[in-house]
């Protein structure tokens, strides 16, 4: 199900969410994570890969919500909570996203945006998320 031009609920949730609850699962979700991939989208004007597990039969599928039982990442992962998604751009090196997005930190911060994971621990996606930081810039995690 379309949630806008560019995202389906599905890229957002995995299998079993979407196959428990259908459109339902957009519940699990904080809409300031589909502020910010929106806002990637049409800034950077390139696709933006979450989970295309349902699309295009490929092997992402906790890159946005994490069920609890799900064993990838952290017990306490933003994934879990609905505030956090993880992403990639065919072509595209994700370290381009990290410099350009704190450049431009306030403008991404007016959609929900607070925090990346540092890119030396994540070569080959970039990691969002949506976290109350009470910080007027955007705090950098390492993965516990």
């Amino acid at each position: 199900m379309k949630i806008n031009e560019f995202f389906e609920i599905q890229e957002f949730v995995p299998p079993q969410i979407w196959n428990k609850f259908g459109e339902k699962s957009l519940w699990l979700i904080d809409p300031k994570i589909i502020e910010i991939a929106t806002e990637y989208r049409k800034f950077f004007k390139v696709p933006i890969i979450i989970n295309n597990w349902n699309s295009r039969n490929g092997p992402y599928m906790y890159r946005g919500y994490r069920p609890p039982r799900v064993n990838i990442g952290s017990e306490y992962s933003q994934h879990k909570m609905g505030r956090a998604f993880d992403f990639s751009s065919p072509g595209t090196n994700p370290e381009f996203f990290y410099n350009e997005i704190l450049k431009n930190q306030e403008h991404f911060m007016k959609f929900g945006l607070t925090t990346l994971e540092d890119i030396s621990f994540t070569k080959t996606w970039l990691h969002s998320d949506c976290r109350e930081t009470n910080q007027d810039t955007i705090l950098i995690v390492k993965p516990l």
